[in-house]
């Protein structure tokens, strides 16, 4: 891999600029540009500053509906869905996303359609909908492929697939899609993409138990993160490497992360991640012997779960609850949260149902679009030429069904319409099957007699 660049500019230098822009645009209000740039400057602000990001969008939006701007409607909406999917808002998150598709749609503009499906893709991802996840992160690259984008932004979306698979565990399909777009990615140097690189390459090589290898590439990810001050992302690593410190048996170093991890989730007020880091905390308590301090850890994680209705952190902290109340020697209470965890889990995924296709399995659906992204990674032309014939094929394909009338003297076949014609002239009109002519040994004595047989 070639020596990456070093980013040039901090994320708040870019606020302040675009905040003296705002201020030049307060005195003398000019419509689109002073919602442009608030914006711009609610986007710039997602990652370190969501409470004023939040302020800037709002107001952004109600001068966009004001002076009818649609692009800038639609600009607030997909940064309102962000904003609401950090803080698990997902049913809010995702009605502000259904709007920005539906103007870029009305505007016929592809290359930002196709960035809505990657949000609405991370979405589901968080909703845990994964067969969801792909098919908007398919969708997503189906039009940056049509509309022509830059193979940066394609990596992005090979990548993401690749993560798909990575937490379905299927590790090598997903390690296929890191190196695919690892090769694009090197051309630009791009940091963030790197650290997310690193970030997801951290849990793939988690999953395989090579802890050594995850643990250097959490760090190279939490290196470059906060370099540039992505609090989110800073919090999610630190998470990873918390859960790894825990699974090798470093319980401070675990604690550690997971603190940091908490301060910078409550800063952003990310119910999501709150959840999670307290009972991940509370576990960690639990194994030291900690059990007052890990109780209050998972019953606060557990409140925000079920206060924002939150299912898989809300059966995280039920199954941490059950070996606490265990450790405590609460059998009661293990096994009343024992049973809110079987709940929980069959609403979960029921929940789920809802969201899917009605009728179709996970793994058809799976199958499918690991297929489909093999065709659009390698861009395999022929096998797509194949499948179009193979599916023409089929439509002309004809099949003989349901009752048929035969003459039971002289075996002629009524038709749909009411006639009588020779079998053979039926079969042939309503099948792909072609008519010859023979005599079967029966016949050929009564026409020929047994001389004619030959062995």
């Amino acid at each position: 891999m070639k020596r990456l660049s070093k980013a040039h500019g901090m994320p708040n230098k870019d606020i302040l600029t675009l905040e003296k822009e705002l201020e030049a645009f307060r005195s003398k209000p000019s419509g689109s540009e002073i919602v442009s740039v608030l914006n711009k400057l609610a986007n710039a602000s997602l990652k370190a500053y969501p409470v004023k990001a939040k302020a800037y969008v709002l107001e952004a939006l109600d001068l966009a509906e004001k002076h009818e701007l649609p692009v800038e409607q639609a600009i607030s909406y997909r940064i309102l869905g962000i904003i609401n999917r950090e803080a698990g808002n997902f049913t809010e998150a995702m009605s502000y996303c259904r709007k920005s598709m539906d103007i870029y749609e009305t505007l016929g503009d592809k290359n930002n359609m196709a960035v809505i499906h990657g949000t609405i893709a991370m979405i589901y991802r968080d909703w845990g909908l994964i067969d969801k996840t792909l098919e908007h992160y398919h969708e997503s690259l189906r039009l940056k492929q049509e509309y022509g984008v830059r193979e940066e932004e394609l990596a992005l979306c090979y990548f993401n697939i690749g993560s798909c698979f990575n937490t379905l565990d299927r590790r090598e399909l997903a390690k296929s899609f890191y190196e695919y777009a690892e090769s694009l990615w090197e051309k630009s140097g791009n940091l963030t993409h790197f650290s997310l690189f690193y970030h997801n390459l951290g849990v793939f090589y988690g999953k395989n138990k090579d802890y050594d290898r995850a643990r250097e590439y959490f760090h190279k990810a939490l290196d470059i993160r906060e370099e540039r001050g992505d609090k989110r992302k800073i919090a999610s690593t630190l998470g990873n490497l918390g859960y790894l410190h825990s699974k090798l048996g470093d319980s401070q170093s675990a604690l550690d992360c997971y603190a940091r991890s908490l301060d910078l989730y409550e800063e952003l007020d990310n119910k999501r991640g709150i959840a999670y880091t307290c009972g991940s905390a509370g576990g960690v308590h639990i194994r030291l012997g900690h059990l007052d301090k890990a109780e209050e850890f998972i019953l606060r994680g557990l409140e925000i779960a079920r206060k924002f209705k939150i299912k898989d952190r809300e059966i995280h902290c039920l199954e941490e609850s059950i070996d606490l109340y265990e450790a405590k020697g609460d059998l009661q209470k293990a096994l009343m949260y024992s049973r809110e965890l079987n709940s929980c889990k069959e609403e979960h995924l029921n929940e789920k149902s809802i969201e899917k296709i009605a009728g179709l399995q996970v793994q058809f659906e799976t199958e499918k679009k690991e297929k489909e992204a093999e065709i659009y990674r390698l861009k395999n032309v022929e096998l797509s030429r194949m499948n179009d014939q193979l599916r023409g094929a089929l439509t002309h394909v004809k099949k003989l069904q349901g009752l048929l009338p035969i003459c039971a003297n002289c075996k002629k076949v009524r038709d749909d319409d009411g006639y009588w014609q020779q079998i053979e002239c039926y079969i042939s009109e309503n099948s792909d099957a072609e008519i010859t002519h023979g005599i079967c040994p029966e016949c050929m004595i009564k026409l020929y007699g047994e001389t004619c047989i030959q062995e």
